[in-house]
């Protein structure tokens, strides 16, 4: 990577980090904010004692902070590195536990031989879903539904048994 590409990382970075402070600041919530890059995304993470009210309801919050940091900072659509808006390692933890939800899942869907639909969620979330059962031998998933209704179903595959000579 050049300096000059580099500074203009540096300087983005601290501006994301400028703005999620502000924006906290007016929301009323003390929290420190660090920023850190892996040359392709900004990170920036939040933390203190109101770090529940950053992260919202299932990370709703985060994912208005991180959508509005990004309309900020860029003056173009991939005008640069994106910036990922964190909590206390949250996002980390909420794929965890969607990754966990879908395996579970799946073996619903392979012992019952039914379709098991997931609740509606965003289209990150619905990517983790989708990338943890990629490979499973025994399901393939689909999205179905619209805007915010819009949700992964989980389909088990047809076992050889089963299909017809």
């Amino acid at each position: 990577m050049s300096t000059a590409t580099t500074t203009a990382l540096s300087e983005r970075r601290e501006a994301a980090a400028k703005v999620l402070r502000e924006i906290l600041e007016r929301m009323g919530i003390e929290a420190e904010v660090s920023a850190f890059d892996d040359g392709e995304r900004i990170f920036l993470d939040a933390h203190g004692a109101e770090s529940g009210l950053i992260i919202g309801k299932k990370g709703a919050t985060l994912d208005a902070l991180q959508y509005i940091i990004n309309r900020i900072i860029s003056k173009k659509p991939n005008d640069g590195p994106g910036v990922v808006v964190d909590a206390e390692g949250y996002r980390g933890r909420r794929e965890d536990s969607l990754a966990d939800l879908a395996r579970r899942l799946a073996d619903k869907a392979v012992k019952s031989g039914r379709p098991v639909p997931v609740e509606p969620m965003n289209p990150h979330d619905r990517r983790i879903v989708h990338v943890t059962l990629a490979d499973h031998p025994g399901v393939r998933t689909e999205s179905d539904g619209e805007g915010l209704f819009r949700r992964v179903v989980i389909y088990p595959k047809a076992r050889a048994d089963q299909t017809a000579p």
